[in-house]
């Protein structure tokens, strides 16, 4: 059930490909993980590899990278900021799991990805980073704190 609250996608006609890097194997070759449209449901896929296999339960970086490609404006958006805002998000976002046979957006909280990627939709516009969704969350009291943070965030 969509949330009411919930804000349209800014660029719903934005092409998109969530590219893959392997950091261990560096002869691996990066590639096409996710390709789509509309800038919010790339988000969402990015957000959901990057927090799922970057992000370590604990907070350490894992050995893959994510990138989203947005093919009309011939732009990179990538997910940086506070890893211990990013370990947080993990934990709300995925609880302890740590395997997937789902995938990686059906395995998560398809609420709080999609605000998180509504609020990283609008800084994308805005020229902004990721850094103010992953310093929110590190400041957070709880997740629905966070909530609360990203929806004036995103507005």
């Amino acid at each position: 059930m969509k949330d009411e609250q919930t804000l349209p996608d800014p660029a719903p006609e934005a092409e998109w490909e969530v590219w893959y890097q392997d950091t261990f194997d560096r002869e691996c070759p990066p590639s096409v993980d996710v390709s789509g449209r509309g800038l919010v449901a790339g988000l969402i896929q990015l957000w959901a590899r990057h927090l799922f296999e970057s992000v370590r339960i604990d907070g350490r970086g894992g050995f893959s990278r994510f990138h989203l490609w947005w093919k009309q404006r011939q732009k990179a958006v990538n997910v940086v900021g506070d890893r211990e805002g990013a370990a947080r998000l993990r934990g709300w976002v995925f609880g302890a799991k740590q395997h997937t046979d789902r995938g990686y957006v059906e395995e998560g909280d398809a609420h709080l990805l999609e605000m998180i990627a509504v609020a990283h939709a609008r800084l994308v516009l805005a020229d902004q980073s990721s850094e103010r969704i992953l310093g929110t969350a590190q400041a957070a009291v709880d997740r629905q704190d966070f909530e609360t943070r990203l929806g004036h965030l995103a507005a």
